[in-house]
């Protein structure tokens, strides 16, 4: 009697992980591909400590470079105005320019940071687990934004550049804020507007979303369309928040 013998199936092999660097290229490279293993190990950390370095960095260089000159050219304008006493002025530089407010103002950084990356978080979140009806974890919203964020990157260099060279934080554009009208100091109307061409539909803005719903349909299985309308819904009533905050908070007449 003659037997047959089956051939022997090799157990599928998981896909191994992508390193932290390969995987950094890939949110600027591949986007699309630069997620894989995210949902088992999200090492959410890495991208959060390099974003934080990178704005402790740009803050540093340029706080007594353009950040304290434009705060005291603000209160400046209200000393004129009979909002401050121009005896204080003085007193405030110094204070300003301590090394313990520049600590406290490093320091709030560190803190502010990953708060907001928290709170931003809970839009992807809202977006899949919730709008799409999908099975999409608070961590895993949290892991796609942390590591969206390295695309932030360039244009946060970008702005310490532009604050570096022009030595004010004032009429600072990395998007179609660059359109509008300059004016010295900017009116409550202009700055809002400025926050929503630059912080919202600007090319760095729309990059980052773009890649935040890339990886929020990766992780969440949703289909890329459906997130991308979702998400970008919810980022343009977030937008007009924060520029409406902006507006309201604006020291600008």
């Amino acid at each position: 009697m003659e037997t047959t013998t089956q051939p022997l199936t090799a157990p599928a092999q998981p896909e191994s992980a992508m390193s932290i660097w390969s995987r950094s290229v890939a949110m600027f490279a591949r986007p699309a591909q630069a997620w894989t293993g995210l949902e088992r190990r999200g090492q959410w950390w890495f991208p959060l400590i390099l974003a934080t370095l990178v704005s402790l960095i740009g803050t540093g260089l340029t706080y007594q470079r353009a950040l304290v000159p434009t705060q005291l050219a603000q209160l400046d304008r209200q000393a004129e105005a009979g909002q401050i006493p121009p005896d204080a002025l003085d007193r405030i530089e110094q204070q300003m320019s301590s090394p313990t407010t520049v600590a406290i103002t490093l320091a709030s950084i560190v803190v502010v940071l990953p708060l907001m990356t928290l709170a931003f978080a809970v839009m992807p979140w809202l977006a899949a687990g919730f709008l799409l009806g999908r099975k999409f974890r608070y961590r895993d919203a949290f892991v796609v934004t942390t590591w969206s964020g390295l695309v932030s990157i360039p244009a946060q260099i970008l702005t310490s550049v532009l604050a570096w060279t022009n030595e004010t934080m004032t009429n600072l554009h990395i998007g179609f804020g660059v359109l509008l009208p300059v004016e010295d100091p900017p009116s409550k109307l202009m700055v809002g507007l400025g926050t929503f061409l630059d912080q919202g539909i600007g090319p760095f803005a729309l990059w980052s979303v773009a890649v935040l719903a890339l990886g929020t349909a990766a992780l969440s299985g949703a289909p890329r369309r459906s997130v991308i309308l979702v998400l970008g819904g919810i980022w343009l009533v977030v937008l007009a928040i924060i520029s409406v905050l902006a507006a309201v908070f604006a020291p600008g007449a």
